[in-house]
């Protein structure tokens, strides 16, 4: 079942996954849907969990057959994200 990330820190939170991909968390930010592959029997994650600064909430399989990270869910095409810059 895919999960989101979610960081409970005030400091940002920099893992790297399964594939190799870094995945970078804000404080309080939630990651978009990531499979369990990506996550299982990763030290770091476990590491980072136990210590109370990520936490991992399962998402339900309906979510995600309509959610599609990134995706307009209408047209298909990518949404542009504008960062908030102080």
């Amino acid at each position: 079942m895919p999960v989101e990330i979610k960081n409970l820190t005030q400091r940002p939170v920099l893992m790297r996954l399964n594939s190799g991909v870094s995945l970078h968390l804000s404080p309080g930010m939630t990651s978009d849907l990531i499979v369990d592959e990506e996550i299982s029997r990763n030290e770091k994650v476990e590491k980072l969990q136990s210590r109370h600064v990520i936490a991992l909430q399962a998402v339900s399989k309906k979510v995600q057959s309509k959610f599609r990270p990134g995706k307009d869910l209408k047209s298909g095409k990518a949404k542009k994200v504008k960062s908030k810059q102080k």
